[in-house]
């Protein structure tokens, strides 16, 4: 539960205000706002910490993402449990001391801000650099411990090791291009992730290289992965929608996908179906409703279709139509049976019920 608080850590939480808001994964993850100030006492001076359970129960790598958090007051707590942690480090001995001594020397030299604010996608960066160090025997353990010695210092404006990892030449390159997009996939939260990605032009080498012949599915299931996480945060998806030509790279893949990319372009397209009737351009307009059309003709040679697909489908045609002005063109939901070959799909219940 502990790293599943780390990777759907809600960056918006604050620590004075009491929220009524339903994060993404309700009650199956830690609240920051009980949690930190729990570690903050338990760190105190006076307390004997056992550092090694304190590493290995992923609290130091909750407190790392922690920095991530737009509260100010939260970050400040955070920071104090950090250097109350660094203290008790120091006088213990257990096996990764060393390799978290180095950590936190060049995080503390890297800084150059008091209290600042780390980019979600930086924070888990670090969060998952202590989860590696509690596993040496990983496959990419050597190339994060480089890493870290290279330069004396973290480079906290651009994505650590994307260049590298989604590049790799070594024997481990699929283990260590999924490990990135994994990274990506859980640490795009906020704006500020969007301008690292953009700098390091994360997109457009993830768009040009799902059509490549080295892109295997488990590989392309991870990319839609980052776009479904992106497509959740409306400034992002509207910089993809314009910017890179999202819509159209969307009405490409979908005629070829596999089947166990439905799921996730299906989710696309409803983050994109809720969003997109909030700005007045037609010509996204368009590109959108030829999108849907494509995605339903490609439901249509699938025998079997889980009943999750239609319900995102349905659902998204459904407030997509309610929420158009009236003068915006869109999809009839009517003409969608003369599309849909029932006899193809009989076995899902759900999904004829609907077209039918």
């Amino acid at each position: 539960m502990m790293m599943k608080s780390i990777l759907s850590y809600p960056v918006t939480r604050r620590l004075r205000t009491i929220e009524p808001n339903v994060y993404q994964d309700g009650d199956q993850i830690y609240d920051p706002v009980y949690l930190i100030p729990v570690f903050y006492h338990s760190l105190g001076p006076e307390c004997v910490v056992k550092c090694q359970q304190f590493v290995e129960k992923h609290c130091l790598a909750y407190c790392l993402m922690a920095l991530s958090s737009r509260c100010g007051l939260l970050r400040a707590v955070v920071y104090n449990c950090l250097a109350r942690f660094e203290q008790h480090l120091v006088s213990q001995r257990f096996y990764c001391k060393e390799q978290l001594l180095t950590m936190f020397t060049l995080l503390k030299q890297s800084i150059k801000k008091s209290n600042l604010k780390l980019a979600p996608i930086v924070a888990l960066f670090l969060s998952k650099l202590v989860d590696l160090f509690t596993h040496p025997e990983s496959k990419i353990y050597r190339t994060i411990t480089r890493f870290l010695l290279k330069q004396p210092y973290i480079d906290l404006v651009h994505i650590p090791l994307f260049g590298e990892l989604f590049h790799s030449s070594t024997v481990e390159y699929k283990y260590e291009r999924g490990w990135i997009l994994n990274l990506l996939k859980h640490g795009i939260k906020d704006t500020i992730d969007y301008t690292l990605c953009t700098k390091a032009y994360v997109f457009k080498t993830l768009m040009a290289f799902y059509d490549c012949s080295l892109c295997d599915d488990s590989i392309k299931l991870e990319i839609l992965n980052v776009f479904y996480s992106t497509s959740k945060i409306q400034e992002m998806l509207m910089s993809l929608l314009f910017d890179y030509g999202f819509l159209l790279w969307l009405q490409v893949i979908v005629k070829n996908c596999s089947s166990e990319s439905l799921m996730l372009l299906s989710g696309i397209i409803q983050n994109i179906g809720l969003r997109l009737t909030s700005i007045d351009n037609q010509v996204q307009l368009l590109e959108f409703d030829c999108l849907l059309w494509l995605f339903i003709r490609r439901l249509k040679n699938e025998t079997t279709i889980a009943s999750s697909i239609a319900d995102n489908v349905l659902s998204t045609l459904m407030k997509y139509q309610e929420n158009l002005k009236p003068n915006q063109s869109s999809l009839d939901i009517k003409q969608i049976k003369h599309i849909v070959d029932c006899s193809t799909i009989a076995k899902n219940i759900s999904l004829l019920s609907c077209f039918c």
